[in-house]
């Protein structure tokens, strides 16, 4: 195993090192940047390279975030119970080796279907394993509260992640196979960023009975407005989070004719919207009721929607995805920052990895609905199910969950 320079442990309370949040922050930017191309990538090698249509690469997108699943729940026990720093080290050098293997297949000529779906299954298993422990690591390595926190975790994940979109949109000049090993490069390179971390070991409070992947679903369901918010949260990720996800490709090769370069400009346009959104927020950081700000959001997002659906010119379609993307991005960090609050320590990276079940399950599921819609119909009718789901979570959202009610801890 890599090693790093030791440091002494933090206690349950002292601070973190100043350094610690800077290098924190370099590692999960560089494996956002490798993540964002990785959308991209698997997208376009089914959509662009192989052709396949939207039921065939939806089809494939659940198959591929399918096994992730049980993964994600072993994540969060893991998060609870190792040490951080080395297995966030491990996690980057496993996530080395699909696009270097997948680089290797497509230069022997043999690159299919099914060789894409593995890639897939691969990238998002260690994803799934890994994302509990970073988030968890979050609350440990910060000054400040936990809303900020959050924030600028995002705004420079963002901005990093956009350079993984801009090295899929040179794949036509640069060419798969070097594409492929850029990737595996910022997944490499985050390696060293992860062993310059505080040392992190599991804490004091967490757990020493025997692993169970039901405690995390169970401390979520004890704690109600944990449980309303992950809820809430799977229908708007089902079917809003979804159609950005596998209508979006459709509607810009079929819509807007677009090539890879289009696709990676609106990939980019989104992504921008949700950092921008954050660099918003933080100037009103602390929010006293972030579950308003979410809840009201729903509204916006509708006429968002009904927008993109009327096809617009190719120039307002940047405007609305860009519209969308500081919609999404701030009611994803509402949700995010919300469960870091309210979650207890001992089973903090197990709850949070509920929550990141909540948005991975939504994808297969939304994938296939989606994608069997869109053959049947046009790309731009996968918009109207968002729709009615906003409408749907402001109403019982703002009536049952108890996100209106709820003042934030950090104001």
């Amino acid at each position: 195993m890599i090693t790093g320079k030791q440091r002494e442990p933090m206690s349950a309370t002292a601070l973190p090192p100043r350094s610690a949040f800077s290098w924190y922050l370099t590692s999960p930017s560089l494996w956002m940047a490798g993540m964002s191309l990785q959308g991209f990538l698997f997208t376009w090698l089914l959509v662009g390279v192989l052709d396949r249509p939207a039921d065939e690469a939806g089809f494939a997108r659940s198959l591929a975030e399918f096994p992730p699943l049980i993964v994600l729940l072993l994540g969060g026990i893991l998060g609870d119970r190792v040490n951080g720093r080395t297995f966030l080290s491990l996690m980057h050098l496993l996530m080395t080796v699909p696009p270097l293997l997948i680089a290797m297949i497509f230069n022997l000529g043999l690159l299919s279907y099914w060789w894409v779906v593995l890639f897939g299954v691969l990238m998002a298993s260690i994803q799934a394993l890994s994302d509990p422990a970073r988030q968890s690591v979050l609350s440990r390595v910060t000054r400040i509260d936990i809303q900020r926190t959050v924030t600028v975790m995002t705004i420079a994940t963002s901005l990093v992640g956009m350079t993984g979109f801009y090295l899929g949109g040179q794949l036509d000049v640069l060419g798969l196979e070097l594409v492929l090993m850029l990737q595996a490069g910022l997944f490499f390179i985050g390696l060293f960023a992860a062993q310059r971390l505080p040392h992190l070991p599991m804490s004091p409070m967490s757990p020493r009975s025997r692993p169970n992947v039901g405690a995390g679903i169970k401390a979520v369901w004890e704690h109600r407005l944990i449980r309303n918010i992950v809820g809430l949260n799977f229908l708007s990720s089902l079917f809003n989070a979804g159609a950005y996800i596998v209508a979006v490709p459709y509607i810009v090769t079929e819509v807007y004719s677009g090539d890879a370069a289009l696709f990676a400009t609106v990939l980019i346009v989104f992504t921008a919207g949700g950092m921008g959104s954050n660099v918003i927020l933080l100037m009103f950081m602390p929010l006293r009721h972030p579950g308003r700000l979410f809840l009201l959001l729903q509204i916006t997002r509708m006429l968002i929607l009904f927008l993109l659906w009327m096809q617009p010119s190719l120039p307002l379609f940047y405007v609305m995805i860009f519209a969308w993307g500081l919609n999404m991005g701030t009611t994803t960090t509402m949700v995010r920052a919300t469960v870091q609050e309210l979650a207890p320590a001992t089973f903090r990276a197990q709850i949070l990895s509920v929550l990141l079940l909540s948005f991975m399950i939504s994808s297969p599921i939304s994938s296939i609905l989606l994608g069997v819609l869109i053959s049947a119909t046009s790309p731009l009718t996968a918009l109207v199910p968002g729709m009615f789901i906003s409408f749907v979570i402001f109403v019982v959202g703002g009536l049952k969950s108890g996100l209106w009610q709820y003042t934030s801890r950090g104001y």
